[in-house]
């Protein structure tokens, strides 16, 4: 063997590993249910999404709402003229939790919700990674069974629902209309 070919070999091997994918080439990214994502976007801004966690636009996973960051500068939280959240920040909500991984979120939502903790999304709630924000979700809880379900294709809106919002004092009575789904 001449000196020269292992030399051209390997610059070979490099260059096919290198190589661009075909022009026609697409990926298909599967995406958790946005249907039933209502639901799980007011679970998630129940529990994650006050203003000193992801309702700030410092966070790589931002969530807006009428708890927590605004999408629109008029609207403030929990105050008229839109004091619920509206489709367009459970629209931003939506791209913000399966756009943070999306790879890895394909890969759970294909295997139809098996092996969820290869999501950074459940492992810092759950605790298994560190979080700023501590643990805020148990395993079998209300807010994990959301999760899970909803990343499985079968989202059990009725554990969504139950995760309950923040404890604070609400307002006076009559300060704020009753939460009607917004535009």
């Amino acid at each position: 063997m001449k000196p020269g070919l292992p030399l051209l070999a390997l610059v070979a091997a490099v260059t096919a590993g290198c190589s661009t994918p075909a022009a026609d080439a697409r990926v298909t990214e599967s995406v958790p249910d946005r249907a039933s994502f209502p639901d799980v976007a007011q679970a998630l801004e129940h529990r994650c999404g006050m203003l000193d966690c992801h309702g700030t636009i410092y966070r790589n996973m931002r969530l807006y709402g009428n708890e927590s960051l605004r999408l629109l500068p008029t609207d403030r939280p929990l105050s008229p003229p839109h004091p619920c959240t509206t489709s367009g920040e459970v629209d931003e909500d939506f791209n913000s939790v399966v756009g943070l991984e999306p790879e890895l979120m394909s890969a759970v939502v294909a295997d139809h919700g098996a092996n969820p903790e290869r999501l950074t999304f459940v492992r810092k709630p759950l605790g298994l990674e560190s979080h700023k924000g501590g643990v805020v979700m148990q395993a079998g809880d209300d807010l994990d069974v959301c999760i899970r379900t909803w990343l499985g294709g079968q989202t059990q809106t009725a554990a969504c629902q139950r995760v309950g919002p923040p404890t604070f004092p609400p307002p006076p009575s009559g300060q704020m209309p009753a939460c009607q789904p917004g535009p």
